[in-house]
C-alpha cells in the first residue's frame, strides 16, 4: 500500500486463524494503524491480494466490529442505544428480547448497568471506552479491529479494562487485530503477537505467544519473571535499530 510512490506497507504476508487474536506492536510510523485500516476497508490496497476463507476480501461484505482509541461514541446516544443501534444495522431488524438479553448481559459483565441510560458526556473515559467494547462484542462481527483502545486511560483503568477484555472475548471469541504500543500489553492479551518495523511497514516477526493463552489472571502473569524476560527480549526486537522513545 502506497501514498504516491512512497510506501506505507510492503511486502506484508500475513495468515489470520478463527477466533484469535492478534497484537501487532512497534515503533510509531510502522504501519500498524495502516494495516488495521486496510482491513477495515477505510484504505485502499495498491497492490497484492487481500483473501477471506479462500476468495477475494471485500470489506463491505464482513461484519467488522471497530474499538478505536478516541471511542468512537456519538454524543447524542445513550450506551445503550450506542449498542443497540449497531445490533439493529447488523441484522437488519429491531432488536430481539433474545438479543437485548445479550445485551443486558454483555453490560452487566462490563459493569455498565449504572449508564445505559447516560450519555457519553455524563461517562468517565473507562466507561466510554467499556462501551465501545460492548458495541463491538454485540454485534459478533467476522472481525473485531482495536486500535490501541486502552492507551488514553490511567494505567489502572487499562488494567481493568485488559482483564474484563479477556473475560468477554472468552464468552464472545472473534478474530481480533489488536494494534498497542505496550510491549507487556501485547503479551497479555495476544495469542499471537506481530512486531512491525522500519519505515516501510514491514512485518519482522510473528511469533506465537511464548508464555502460552492468554489468561484472565492478568496480575500473576506480570508478576512472573518469565514475563519480563520477554518484555526485554520483544523490546530489543523492536528497537533493534533505534533506541526507545520516552
Amino acid at each position: 500500500m502506497a501514498v504516491g510512490d512512497k510506501p506505507l506497507i510492503k511486502d506484508v504476508n500475513l495468515d489470520f486463524e478463527p477466533e484469535k487474536i492478534y497484537t501487532i506492536i512497534g515503533p510509531s510510523g510502522t504501519g500498524k494503524s495502516t494495516l488495521l485500516n486496510l482491513v477495515a476497508g477505510l484504505l485502499p490496497y495498491t497492490g497484492g491480494n487481500v483473501s477471506y476463507q479462500g476468495r477475494p476480501y471485500d470489506p463491505k461484505a464482513q461484519v467488522i466490529g471497530l474499538v478505536p482509541q478516541n471511542y468512537g461514541l456519538l454524543p447524542w446516544e445513550t450506551a445503550w442505544k450506542t449498542v443497540t443501534a449497531s445490533l439493529e444495522i447488523r441484522n437488519g431488524h429491531k432488536v430481539t428480547g433474545a438479543e437485548a438479553a445479550v445485551v443486558q448481559d454483555i453490560f452487566e459483565k462490563m459493569n455498565l448497568t449504572q449508564v445505559m441510560h447516560a450519555y457519553p458526556k455524563a461517562m468517565s473515559g473507562g466507561q466510554q471506552q467499556r462501551v465501545s467494547l460492548a458495541r463491538a462484542f454485540a454485534i459478533a462481527g467476522d472481525f473485531l479491529l482495536m486500535d490501541e483502545p486502552f492507551s488514553a486511560l490511567d494505567a489502572f483503568t487499562r488494567e481493568k479494562l485488559q482483564k474484563l477484555f479477556l473475560t468477554i472475548w472468552s464468552e464472545h471469541p472473534q478474530t481480533t487485530l489488536f494494534i498497542t504500543h505496550d510491549i507487556e500489553e501485547a503479551l497479555l492479551l495476544g495469542h499471537r503477537i506481530i512486531i512491525m518495523n522500519g519505515q516501510h511497514g514491514r512485518v519482522t516477526q510473528v511469533l506465537d505467544n511464548p508464555l502460552g493463552e492468554p489468561t484472565f489472571d492478568t496480575q500473576a502473569r506480570r508478576q512472573d519473571p518469565e514475563f519480563f524476560e520477554w518484555v526485554n527480549r520483544l523490546r530489543k526486537e523492536i528497537y533493534q535499530d533505534d533506541e526507545p522513545t520516552q
